[in-house]
């Protein structure tokens, strides 16, 4: 029966089912160019590449440079509305020298609390059974 109202309704259904199928190709290649960040990348070590040969100046590369990172948080903006992931974390932006003065000191014994605990491997040990391994 599945064949047969197949072929009976394929009037009806084929152009249907051709089109949902062509629309969701171009979804695809549309969301695959709109979230994809190697051409930014590449034109950027480009970019750098031509400033450190000297063909272009440090303004030229300033200006480019703007426009390669607006291009970044695009797709990154993409990314994120399309569930993606989103490589790196938040960005944090530079605090001048007057919003950095205005940041209490923290003395220096709750300064080495924040650093990192590194573990000693010669303190580390690994207990390893193997009595269930066999079933």
């Amino acid at each position: 029966m599945g064949i047969l109202k197949h072929l009976l309704f394929w009037p009806v259904t084929g152009p249907l089912f051709l089109t949902e199928f062509s629309l969701s190709k171009v979804e695809g290649v549309v969301k695959e160019q709109l979230t994809d960040d190697s051409t930014v990348k590449s034109e950027l070590l480009e970019l750098q590449l031509k400033l450190e040969l000297g063909d272009i100046t440090d303004d030229e590369y300033v200006e480019r440079e703007a426009e390669l990172m607006k291009q970044l948080r695009e797709i990154r903006e993409w990314r994120e509305q399309f569930g993606m992931g989103v490589a790196g974390g938040p960005v944090r932006v530079a605090q001048d020298a007057k919003a950095e003065a205005d940041i209490p000191e923290v003395p220096a014994d709750q300064e080495e609390a924040k650093e990192p605990q590194v573990a000693d491997p010669k303190d580390v040990s690994i207990g390893l059974t193997f009595d269930d391994w066999h079933q």
